[in-house]
């Protein structure tokens, strides 16, 4: 036993050893820098001033102007008008003419350094290489994922999630507080929390009762019979919502046949308010959609756009598409929730202007 506890002394004598020597010899921190963690668990440098960012992540981008930080971005990724909806443009005027250095998967390097920005952000499946050769480049990348997995599904585009409402929960909840610490805006992204913590409440103090036998069945109909299952932000919403989506058992964004939704027979139907003059027609009169019950008893609904992105949520879809969507499903019991009062609220907080589209 005694040389037991003098062995086990003498390894953590070394271990502390080893570690203070190499705290000693490492590089101080230089004073205009700082230490940020990011969705992908990676310790990221960055100028404690960030002034420049190139943002090539939609939901980050999202987020950068619902915390007022609009002015920080010098360049974004080019299809950001098929991925944000079209109310940005009137939110942040200046989006149209930053220079679009990259997608969701690649960047221009030279374009890149021409904008010499502080940083950049991406997104968790953004190829590790490209990220090596940003950062090679002298350019901090931090990772945004907006939820929490391990590193082998944070850094996965369709991650399979064992609880997909808890780790997209706390997810949003660090990435806007990430997000918030890069630019200096901790207390507008406390607020952006709390704003979306207060309004799920609502919708689960509604719904507490409701066994999972009453719940009602929901589909997302999307353009060649896509939609929507498991590991997407799709089946998190309807469950909080009080709905079951039929396509649970499919993994990521796939696509279905005629027969399967027939055979689901979901009782609401929703359709994306970008899909609306394609989708909406075909499902409302096209004959082999007549017989489903959502179509019989006409609750197909078109989503506004603050309910998406169902692939991902972002704090709108979280604090304002639930609650939409509750409504739409229980209409008596959210009855005395005013859906439009609160967008207007959202809007005018965080982005600073007035929601002009519809309900």
């Amino acid at each position: 036993m005694k040389n037991y506890v003098k062995k086990l002394c003498t390894a953590i004598i070394v271990i502390l050893v080893i570690a203070f020597a190499s705290s000693a010899f490492a590089a101080p921190l230089p004073a205009d820098k700082r230490i940020v963690v990011d969705q992908l668990g990676r310790s990221v440098v960055i100028p404690k001033k960030v002034t420049r960012v190139v943002c090539l992540m939609h939901h980050a981008l999202d987020i950068t102007l619902e915390l007022q930080a609009g002015d920080r971005l010098v360049g974004v990724m080019k299809d950001w008008e098929g991925l944000l909806f079209p109310g940005i443009k009137d939110i942040y005027p200046p989006i149209t003419k930053l220079p679009q250095v990259g997608t969701l998967t690649e960047v221009n390097m030279e374009e890149l350094i021409k904008l010499n920005p502080d940083l950049v952000i991406v997104t968790h499946y953004f190829p590790s290489a490209t990220i090596n050769k940003i950062e090679a480049a002298g350019i901090p990348v931090v990772a945004v994922s907006l939820y929490v997995a391990d590193f082998e599904q944070a850094s996965r585009l369709n991650p399979k999630l064992k609880d997909p409402d808890k780790a997209y929960t706390i997810g949003m909840r660090m990435g806007i507080n990430l997000l918030g610490e890069i630019y200096g805006k901790e207390d507008m992204a406390r607020k952006l929390n709390n704003f979306v913590a207060e309004k799920r409440s609502i919708v689960g103090d509604k719904l507490l009762d409701i066994p999972d036998s009453k719940r009602v069945t929901c589909y997302m109909a999307n353009p060649n019979l896509y939609t929507y299952g498991s590991g997407k932000y799709v089946g998190v919403i309807m469950a909080r919502a009080g709905g079951i989506n039929v396509a649970r058992d499919i993994q990521g964004y796939k696509a279905v046949n005629m027969e399967q939704i027939i055979k689901w027979d979901p009782e609401v139907i929703f359709v994306q308010d970008r899909y609306a003059d394609q989708v909406y027609p075909q499902v409302t009169k096209d004959p082999l959609w007549k017989n489903i019950k959502a179509v019989k008893t006409k609750r197909v609904y078109v989503t506004p756009e603050y309910v998406k992105p169902w692939g991902h949520p972002c704090p709108e879809s979280m604090a304002l598409g639930e609650l939409w969507m509750a409504k739409k499903l229980y209409p008596k019991r959210f009855k005395d929730v005013d859906i439009s009062k609160i967008v207007q609220e959202f809007y005018k907080t965080f982005y600073g202007v007035p929601y002009k589209g519809g309900n």
